[in-house]
């Protein structure tokens, strides 16, 4: 605490002089009312009650000149059309790209549960034994189409290496190998690439305009898992049945898993399917939903909502 200095002399009855470290005062008057007027310029009168403690103290000039100049306080929430302009531009900015965000990954899950939808064109082996030069795949099969018609297996194994239909799946299945010793069928397997291609993420945005991003569900995800897998199973097919003049195509969905009895990692068979031409004629692949559409066939196929797939045996080439 700082120390202050304070002295008061009397100089006439009812008139004294107050000596302190800021300066100098003259008080007039008697207790209850007095009048002081301080070097500074000061002014104060002061009334007071004697024995009730109450007083009243009033500064007539206070002497000195205020240096503070006095400013307008912004209004609450208001901003110059500038930075209100800096501020919009970064919101919608901000709500763009969580837009953008947010229909890219719909569109890849759209795309892992339709990819069914997109075949190869049809080959038209007639047409090109019959000389047809713009009938698709002319160039590549002209010297092999007779063979195809035919029924010739070497013929077929020389068409898929010549057309390489399962070329724009890699992305979705891996190792795709294919196989026939028949003219009536073809079997295709492939490998289900579920760690490169599956989401385990949502990702959408908020009323308020951010991006919110949460872990998948259990059952969204296995059933998004289901659809990816049988949506490549159908285009497989429907690749094949474009091909080849085949009435009976079989695709083996396939993962490396660990045998819990052995501890060491095998391939197993999750999806065996038995596809028909004569049912793929009369199909909207548009509008099916491609895990019940597996339904209509001879299929194996173990799933569950909240565990996913579980090894089956697989179908026979040629039942």
């Amino acid at each position: 605490m700082g120390l202050r200095f304070r002295k008061s002399i009397s100089i006439l009855p009812g008139v004294k002089l107050n000596l302190g470290t800021k300066g100098a005062s003259v008080s007039v008057g008697k207790r209850g009312m007095h009048y002081t007027m301080h070097t500074s310029g000061r002014q104060t009168v002061s009334v007071g009650l004697p024995g009730t403690g109450l007083s009243y103290v009033k500064t007539v000039s206070s002497g000195a000149k205020s240096s503070t100049k006095k400013t307008a306080k912004p209004l609450t929430g208001y901003r110059d059309g500038k930075s209100n302009a800096s501020l919009n531009q970064a919101a919608a900015q901000e709500l763009a790209a969580a837009q953008q965000e947010a229909a890219n990954y719909t569109a890849y899950v759209d795309e892992l549960k339709s990819l069914h939808k997109a075949c190869d064109p049809e080959v038209d082996w007639r047409a090109i034994c019959d000389g047809n030069t713009t009938a698709y795949g002319y160039e590549k099969l002209k010297d092999i189409a007779i063979h195809v018609l035919g029924g010739d297996v070497e013929a077929y194994y020389a068409a898929v290496e010549r057309i390489q239909p399962y070329e724009d799946l890699r992305d979705f299945g891996s190792t795709f190998e294919f196989g026939t010793d028949a003219s009536d069928f073809a079997e295709v397997q492939f490998g289900i690439m579920e760690e490169e291609v599956m989401p385990v993420i949502e990702v959408s945005v908020t009323q308020s305009g951010k991006l919110s991003q949460k872990d998948l569900t259990k059952s969204k995800y296995y059933d998004l898992l289901q659809d990816y897998v049988c949506s490549t199973c159908i285009r497989t097919a429907r690749d094949t049945f474009a091909l080849l003049p085949v009435n009976t195509v079989y695709v083996h969905a396939v993962k490396t898993m660990v045998n819990p009895a052995t501890g060491l990692d095998e391939e197993e068979t999750l999806i065996s399917v038995r596809f028909t031409r004569e049912w793929f004629e009369k199909v909207d692949f548009e509008r099916i939903d491609p895990s019940q559409f597996m339904s209509l066939f001879e299929c194996r196929m173990k799933f569950g909502k909240t565990t996913g797939f579980a090894p089956v045996i697989r179908l026979s080439s040629g039942q």
